[in-house]
């Protein structure tokens, strides 16, 4: 099958960024710097958390991949989806979970600065296993200065900034985070809907194949963050910040990379494109079950993680 030319403005993506960048901002604005504490203590809930994301999700998925009958450019897109880091909005969707929070961030933070170089590594590498893949891929030049300045535009600043003022103005940080924590979340979904409006007719005519390559795709990244939790003997509480964050893929930056590289090559924008779409929907429901999912260790001195 051969996905339907799509339409991208590549102008879009740095209001997406500047959306993401603001949720960081609001989560932060609810974080103090005391709740980082815990996670020098608990380094396997991190270093699991990253084995599933850099190692374990790349391998299945190029799996996946040799066992279906997919385009080209469908199975790589899925195979960049795969290398990428967890997307920021998993740390909103964490906090609505209940789950660890300065968890989320601390792995967010430590996967997007892997990732400058880890995602051309795994792209590259696992897209020549598949030999269809590797057909389509002759080379990749991913600027690693380039992605690294937008990760840390887009996460390490505003979290930094967050922190700053939540420490300096903490009766400013409150209110501020209750407006960015609405009015974010409203334009992500607003710029969702415009992408899928605009790419409607693609959509329709790759949907059914494209929806159910998406579900099963992301369904194995949450059950591999939720694996790789569970083996380490995490709290539940962490448990759901290594689920979220291995489920929900930097999609946006996978985007970002398909046009920057590909020319926007048909299918691995689409797969790129459904991932970005399902993964709110997964998220929004995974944190719903999560929320009433208590923990098992209520003893144990807890971060502050509020949603007001």
């Amino acid at each position: 099958m051969e996905a339907n030319p799509i339409y991208f403005d590549a102008s879009s993506q740095g209001l997406l960024n500047l959306v993401l960048a603001s949720i960081i901002l609001g989560v932060a604005l609810d974080i103090h710097w005391r709740d980082f504490k815990a996670i020098l203590s608990m380094p396997k809930a991190i270093i699991a958390g990253l084995s599933a994301q850099f190692l374990a999700l790349p391998f299945l998925t190029t799996l996946l991949t040799l066992y279906t009958d997919l385009s080209a450019g469908i199975e790589l897109g899925m195979i960049l989806v795969a290398s990428c880091p967890g997307g920021a909005v998993s740390n909103f969707i964490t906090h609505l979970s209940k789950g660890n929070t300065a968890l989320s961030i601390s792995m967010t933070a430590a996967s997007s600065a892997l990732a400058t170089f880890m995602l051309p590594i795994n792209f590259v590498f696992w897209s020549q296993v598949n030999p269809v893949t590797n057909e389509m891929m002759q080379s990749i030049d991913v600027d690693g200065s380039a992605l690294f300045l937008n990760l840390l535009l887009v996460l390490a600043l505003p979290l930094i900034v967050g922190l700053w003022i939540q420490a300096q103005w903490p009766k400013l940080a409150q209110p501020l985070h209750k407006v960015l924590k609405t009015t974010s979340m409203l334009v992500l979904v607003a710029f969702v809907v415009v992408a899928v409006y605009r790419n409607l007719e693609a959509f329709k005519a790759s949907f059914e194949l494209m929806f159910f390559v998406v579900l099963v795709h992301n369904a194995i990244a949450y059950l591999l963050g939720f694996s790789a939790g569970k083996f380490a003997g995490i709290r539940n509480r962490d448990v759901k910040a290594t689920t979220i964050e291995v489920g929900m893929q930097n999609s946006s930056l996978a985007i970002a990379i398909v046009f920057t590289q590909f020319n926007g090559e048909a299918g691995m924008a689409l797969i790129s494109a459904f991932w970005g779409t399902w993964h709110l929907v997964s998220g929004f429901t995974i944190a719903y079950v999560f929320s009433r999912w208590k923990d098992d260790d209520t003893n144990e001195a807890q971060p502050k993680e509020s949603l007001s």
